[in-house]
C-alpha cells in the first residue's frame, strides 16, 4: 500500500508540482517505474472542455422566456466519469497484497503465477492483486526463498537491490544494511541502487560489503535457515543477535558488549537455550534470560 508520503509526492507529481529534489527521492523507490507507467497513461484522459462564457450569454439571452430550465449536464458526467476511471485505475493498480512471516516463524506462500516463497522470520513479501501476469514483481523486506516457473520476467525489489529471474531457485536477503543473494538453480541478475549488476547462475552469490557486490560460491542444495539453522563465518556479532532476535522472537540487552567484534559459527532454531549458548559463550558473554529479554554482559 501506499503510505502518506509516496500518496503525497504521486498527487504533486499528477499536479506538475513536484521539486526536482522530490522527483529525485521518489525515483529511488522500488515502485517508481510503477509510478511512471500510471502518470504517462493517465495524459490519455481528458474531459471534453466546457466554454463558460457561451453557455452564460445564452442563458442571460432565455432568462425571461417561461420555459423549463435545462441544464446541460454532459460536461460535469464526462468530466466525473474521467476522474472516476482515474481513481479506478490507480486503485486497481496499486491494491496489493502481502503476507508476514512474524519473528519465531517461517511462511510458505504461492503466488499467483504457482511460484512458490518461503519467508524466514521477520520478513513480509507484497505483491499487486491484479495484473500479476502483465507484470510478475514483488518486494521483499526480509529474507526469502524462491521457486519461480517459467513465464514473463519476474522481479524481486529490495531497498538495496532487484533481483530478476525467468525461471530459478534462489534466496534473497535483504535486511538494515545486509544484502547477499545466492542461486540454486538457473539464472538471475542482480542490481543494486547505484547500477553495480552481476549474473548469478546454480553455485553463485553475492553479497554487498563496503557498498559492494562480492562474489560468493554456493554449495548447499538450498538454504539452511529452511533447515532450522545459521551458519556465519566473520560476521559482526551484531548481525548474528538480530538472528537471533527474528528466529526465537527474543529482545537482547546489548549495552554492555562490543557487537563489532567478528563471529564464526552457528545456531540452531529449536532450543533457546542451546542456540544461545552456541553462541554467547565462544565470545565470552554471559546471559541471563528473563522472560523474552536477554541481558546480555562481559565478566
Amino acid at each position: 500500500m501506499l503510505d502518506e508520503k509516496e500518496n503525497t509526492y504521486l498527487a504533486k507529481w499528477l499536479n506538475n508540482d513536484l521539486s526536482p529534489e522530490e522527483l529525485e527521492e521518489l525515483k529511488k523507490l522500488p515502485e517508481y517505474d510503477d509510478y511512471k507507467k500510471i502518470v504517462e497513461g493517465l495524459t490519455y484522459f481528458k474531459a471534453p472542455s466546457f466554454d463558460l462564457q457561451p453557455s452564460l450569454a445564452t442563458t442571460l439571452g432565455k432568462i425571461y422566456r417561461p420555459k423549463a430550465k435545462v441544464i446541460n449536464l454532459k460536461p460535469i458526467i464526462y468530466t466525473l466519469t474521467a476522474a472516476a476511471s482515474i481513481v479506478l485505475i490507480i486503485g486497481l493498480f496499486f491494491n496489493t497484497v502481502s503476507y508476514t512471516a512474524d519473528p519465531g516463524q517461517q511462511l510458505a506462500v504461492v503466488l499467483p503465477d504457482g511460484s512458490s516463497v518461503d519467508l524466514n522470520a521477520a520478513s513480509t513479501l507484497t505483491h499487486r492483486r491484479f495484473f500479476w501476469s502483465q507484470n510478475r514483481k514483488i518486494t521483499l523486506d526480509g529474507e526469502a526463498y524462491f521457486k519461480v516457473t517459467s513465464g514473463s520476467n519476474f522481479t524481486v525489489a529490495t531497498k538495496l537491490g532487484k533481483i530478476e529471474v525467468l525461471g530459478t531457485q534462489f534466496n534473497v536477503k535483504s535486511r538494515a544494511t545486509e544484502f547477499s543473494v545466492a542461486c540454486y538453480e538457473g539464472k538471475v541478475r542482480v542490481s543494486t541502487q547505484d547500477n553495480q549488476q552481476k549474473i548469478l547462475q546454480k553455485g553463485n552469490g553475492v553479497s554487498l560489503k563496503d557498498k559492494k557486490l562480492i562474489d560468493e560460491t554456493v554449495t548447499d542444495q538450498e538454504p539452511l535457515w529452511k533447515k532450522g539453522e545459521s551458519i556465519f563465518n566473520s560476521v559482526p556479532l551484531i548481525h548474528v543477535l538480530d538472528e537471533l532476535e527474528r528466529q526465537y522472537d527474543i529482545t537482547f540487552r546489548r549495552d554492555k558488549i562490543n557487537q563489532n567484534q567478528l563471529f564464526t559459527g552457528g545456531f540452531n532454531y529449536n532450543d533457546l537455550n542451546i542456540a544461545l549458548e552456541s553462541v554467547l559463550v565462544p565470545m565470552g558473554i554471559e546471559y541471563v534470560v528473563n522472560g523474552t529479554t536477554v541481558l546480555l554482559s562481559v565478566p
